[in-house]
């Protein structure tokens, strides 16, 4: 029989003795007596254990007792470690003194302890794999729930103990912690946006930020999927990282020839229809164009969890990280129910908030707003307009709304759409949690090639 069966943590109940989960209880004795030896060794595994990776749960209590200690700056040694256990009633549910005694006698010392805790979170990982797989197991015989939506839910477990290994530590910081990191960030530069060199624009959101929900709103025939094409085309080439376009609305064809003409600078219906006039300048461009790190996901209706999918698949398969995911658009994404419009809306952009924060990385989302402007002198949008829900302006991080004057106001003088005015757009933005700063941002953009400048200063 195992020593300590009366505390094993239980993961199966057909499991045999004979085939216990992964662990090495060797391991976990080392690092508690090393943190009760030595009063500097909780300091170099506190950041990549947790309390859960322990298979014996008395363990856990234990080290449970030496990081509290640690966060409020009080030794870990023997006697504090007991005094805590027994302030907390716990000192007889690991075994009592004699147990915390045993684990100091069976340490040298703490010189591995690093690498020790690397090994006993290797196991936990393990036997987390083996839970999820019994969970999956399980999803496989619910016949009553959709397939994609198991296979979703399947995915989604897995992720979580491959790549979000980074979760799993504490979220509860201390002011010192928080303060060093602070100021560590701000000497280094890492606390500003990512900047592709629109400067109007930057001066105004500070840059692109991991984590956030942008909405590019506008009317139809404005330019936000030019503009987002474009973005993610200076994201991909000045700044040199991976992005994910979601194409509900257009052919992944018609989108990469749009992708193309910002490339070559060729019209996009140029390229659709007189390919062979401009052969020269479209087989480089595609030369370019496959070298990009570019990936487009194209369905008709995606749902969030599709969408997910897709983003989880193309982390994996960008090496781990990506700089951005563009959805094109909102309305496009189907409605769960026949409830509330306003609520379903809400809910999906919510959803899609929880992708960018779970993965960490920015998500620019395209929103078709109402023509209620166009009764009005000033045609301007406003964060009003924003079609079917006012609670997409409250999830979202940034609103940017578009505004080209030249779809209301033609000028006559300008037969062939060249004049500045003509080509100048408007970036509103209504909302920046991120950076603080509202105002109008205005560009000079070729629709037919994907392009936005910078007005010459």
């Amino acid at each position: 029989m195992h020593p300590n069966q009366d505390n094993v943590v239980s993961f199966h109940p057909d499991r045999s003795l004979d085939n216990l989960p992964p662990q090495n209880i060797e391991a976990e004795v080392a690092i508690l007596g090393g943190i009760m030896l030595d009063p500097e060794a909780i300091t170099r595994v506190s950041d990549r254990l947790i309390a859960q990776a322990f298979y014996i749960s008395a363990h856990s209590y234990i080290y449970q007792a030496a990081t509290t200690l640690h966060a409020l700056f009080q030794p870990t040694d023997l006697l504090s470690v007991t005094a805590w256990l027994a302030d907390h009633n716990l000192l007889n549910r690991i075994g009592g003194r004699n147990k915390l005694a045993t684990l100091v006698d069976r340490t040298v010392s703490a010189v591995n302890i690093d690498a020790l805790a690397d090994l006993v979170m290797e196991k936990y990982r393990r036997r987390q794999l083996i839970k999820v797989g019994n969970e999956i197991v399980q999803l496989g015989y619910e016949t009553q729930t959709e397939l994609p939506l198991v296979l979703g839910q399947a995915e989604a477990k897995v992720f979580t103990v491959t790549q979000n290994q980074s979760d799993e530590r504490s979220l509860v910081f201390s002011a010192q912690d928080m303060g060093i990191e602070l100021f560590q960030k701000l000497e280094m530069g890492n606390m500003a946006g990512d900047k592709v060199g629109w400067y109007d624009l930057e001066n105004i959101i500070g840059g692109i930020y991991p984590s956030s929900l942008v909405v590019v709103a506008a009317e139809s025939h404005m330019g936000k999927t030019h503009f987002m094409i474009s973005y993610a085309y200076e994201i991909m080439t000045k700044l040199g990282l991976p992005v994910l376009y979601v194409t509900p609305e257009m052919d992944k064809n018609q989108l990469n020839a749009r992708m193309l003409a910002r490339i070559t600078g060729v019209d996009a219906s140029m390229i659709q229809t007189n390919t062979q006039c401009y052969w020269e300048q479209i087989a480089q461009g595609i030369g370019q164009m496959v070298e990009l790190p570019w990936k487009v996901y194209e369905h008709s209706s995606p749902t969030t969890a599709m969408i997910a999918s897709a983003v989880r698949r193309a982390i994996t398969e960008f090496g781990g990280s990506i700089g951005a995911v563009f959805i094109d658009y909102l309305q496009q994404i189907p409605l769960e129910s026949g409830g509330n419009m306003a609520f379903e809306v809400g809910k999906i952009t919510r959803q899609i908030r929880d992708i960018a924060k779970s993965h960490k990385i920015p998500v620019f989302l395209g929103c078709q707003i109402n023509r209620g402007n166009q009764t009005t002198a000033n045609k301007r949008p406003n964060r009003h307009l924003l079609r079917n829900s006012g609670e997409i302006f409250e999830v979202c991080d940034q609103l940017i709304m578009l505004y080209r004057d030249a779809v209301y106001t033609k000028d006559p003088s300008d037969a062939f759409g060249n004049s500045k005015r003509e080509r100048t757009i408007e970036l509103i933005v209504e909302k920046n949690r991120l950076y603080g700063k509202l105002g109008t941002a205005t560009m000079l953009c070729d629709l037919s090639t994907s392009k936005f400048l910078n007005l010459a200063r």
